[in-house]
């Protein structure tokens, strides 16, 4: 058996030269090369190793993307030793509860989320005097006893001989809070990991050449392994982006090869495009909507190309061979649409649970509405209930201390429920309706799946989220909150009803689905639906239940 560390290793001895991570300080980019930040790993492993870690000891890492939250990965698993991302969207209640539940007696941490939680952290301390805190930066919280408090680099400078790595078959406990019940902490092996990695590798092909911008936090599974383990494995470089907000200006700066992201990025990012267009003059603007009717083959297609779509392009860097979109799915009009300007967007499926790829489409084969078919190694079949069945070795071992839950979830033959409705065409390719617990079911007897909608309602410009209600109801009804900065761009010095402008949006989504699946009424929404308010799992999917308790008033309202 190997491990993810002896993986990294492998390839890291192979590309020495080759630089392994970029990040930003202050104007400036700095890199680190494969050489260097092996041997950074390996003098933190052995720090971590002389502070008293052993194998199968818990480390929790809570920190935003940087070299580090790799580095003390890396570390944690040549130790053999099982490490507990935890989101920094999370609260404190959550924080307090998986370094509990997990048992962590180390937590690395960024110094803002330090201070962010400093008098949370002091007061655990006391609760907790076994736990170590470990700041990813220097400087000093008095508030947290120096017996508690530690700092990154002081681990690597007190290392010493370095040793052979601990083989272990947990890896890492995540939790998925999801959007209903207490978080779940999902057990992870190195094989788990590592034959999702080999499987990936089967379908798109990443060398040493690609260069790879983390944008999605590494708490998540999906960066963790398509943006950080298939990349450092394939001897790629990976550049942490500062923030979401600066994401347009990094694209530029580090030209990446390959980036890893959410519907909701690729969204925001076409509305932007959009909006740049409607600025340009007359001539401009009619050749990019024409074009985009056209097939490749066209003179006004190939015109619009180097006018307009080569610009675009440079948006992403100018270099993007691929784009990986999962998390939640994307509506099929963004796909096209990036499709036509020639930027490759992959769509695929999976879970934390899966580690997490299940299928997914592949550069040469888009196939635009499917999440394409299985990954090497992943068997998948359809229940009497239309709920999607998947076996492999990418499934988790279980949830840590729920056995019984683990029990309900993976079968005796080894097939995991995961709990989404889908079929699977003549081509083996797999199609998602729907969460199986999202279904409203209307008073006339109707299944409708809300998250359909609430994507056509979201491609609206105008329109930040939405959430779609009607459970037991005779017709449907959505609470929508406007997205008031695109408001203001499109209507400079003009005077807008918004009422009205998001009636006329909402009227255009209705268009695109069936009669019983129209939005008859709607109620608008100032605060954004968020994490801290529970309204969000960390990974911001809707928490349904809590929004409509939250909000069950003004959706009766709406039924009177």
């Amino acid at each position: 058996m190997s491990s993810i560390y002896q993986k990294f290793k492998e390839a890291a001895l192979k590309n020495h030269a080759q630089n392994a991570v970029y990040w930003k300080s202050g104007k400036y980019w700095h890199s680190q090369s494969y050489k260097k930040f092996l041997s950074t790993v390996d003098s933190l492993a052995d720090g971590l190793l002389k502070m008293g870690v052993q194998r199968a000891d818990k480390i929790a890492i809570l920190s935003e993307n940087r070299p580090e939250w790799l580095a003390s990965d890396l570390a944690i698993n040549k130790l053999g030793a099982v490490s507990v991302p935890i989101h920094t969207t999370s609260n404190q209640p959550l924080i307090e509860y998986i370094l509990k539940d997990s048992k962590s007696g180390f937590l690395f941490v960024s110094n803002p989320l330090l201070s962010r939680n400093s008098d949370f952290f002091s007061q655990f301390v006391k609760e907790q005097p076994n736990l170590k805190i470990v700041s990813f930066d220097h400087g000093s919280n008095s508030q947290i006893s120096a017996d508690n408090l530690f700092f990154y680099e002081d681990l690597i400078k007190i290392s010493g001989k370095n040793f052979e790595s601990v083989e272990s078959e947990l890896a890492s406990i995540v939790y998925t809070s999801g959007t209903t019940g207490e978080p779940k902490g999902v057990m992870l092996s190195n094989q788990n990991f590592l034959n999702n990695v080999d499987g990936a590798l089967k379908k798109f092909t990443i060398t040493n050449q690609d260069k790879f911008l983390s944008i999605l936090p590494l708490s998540h599974v999906l960066e963790r392994t398509l943006g950080s383990y298939i990349a450092v494995i394939a001897g790629s470089s990976i550049a942490y982006a500062e923030s979401i907000q600066q994401l347009s200006k990094n694209l530029k700066e580090i030209k990446p090869t390959i980036i890893i992201g959410v519907p909701r990025i690729f969204e925001k990012t076409k509305q932007k495009i959009f909006l740049n267009i409607r600025n340009k003059n007359f001539l401009i603007k009619k050749l990019f909507f024409l074009s985009l009717k056209k097939n490749d083959t066209t003179l006004i297609k190939r015109v619009a190309d180097k006018l307009i779509y080569k610009k675009i392009r440079q948006q992403f860097g100018g270099h993007l061979r691929f784009a990986v979109s999962g998390g939640a799915a994307i509506h099929e009009r963004i796909l096209r649409f990036y499709n036509s300007v020639d930027i490759k967007i992959v769509e695929g499926y999976g879970l934390t649970e899966t580690s997490p790829i299940i299928t997914c489409n592949t550069v040469e084969n888009r196939a635009i509405g499917t999440v394409g078919d299985v990954l090497p190694g992943v068997e998948i079949k359809i229940g009497p209930d239309k709920e999607i069945l998947t076996k492999s070795k990418s499934v988790m071992l279980g949830y840590w201390n729920k056995p019984e839950l683990t029990k309900e979830i993976i079968d005796g033959e080894g097939w995991f429920r995961t709990g989404d409705l889908g079929f699977i065409d003549g081509n083996k390719l797999l199609t998602i309706i729907g969460r199986k617990k999202d279904i409203i079911v209307t008073s006339n007897g109707k299944n409708i799946f809300p998250e359909k909608i609430e994507s056509a309602i979201n491609l609206s410009p105008y329109i930040n989220q939405s959430i779609v209600v009607g459970h037991k109801k005779n017709h449907l009804t959505a609470l929508i909150i406007p997205d008031q900065e695109s408001i203001k761009e499109n209507f400079k010095d003009q005077s807008v009803n918004i009422k009205s402008l998001i009636e006329k949006e909402v009227e255009k989504a209705n268009l695109l689905g069936h009669d019983y699946e129209k939005v008859e009424c709607f109620e608008l929404l100032q605060e954004p639906f968020s994490v801290e308010k529970d309204e969000l799992t960390p990974t911001l999917k809707i928490r349904r239940h809590v929004i409509e308790s939250k909000y069950f008033n003004l959706i009766e309202r709406m039924y009177k």
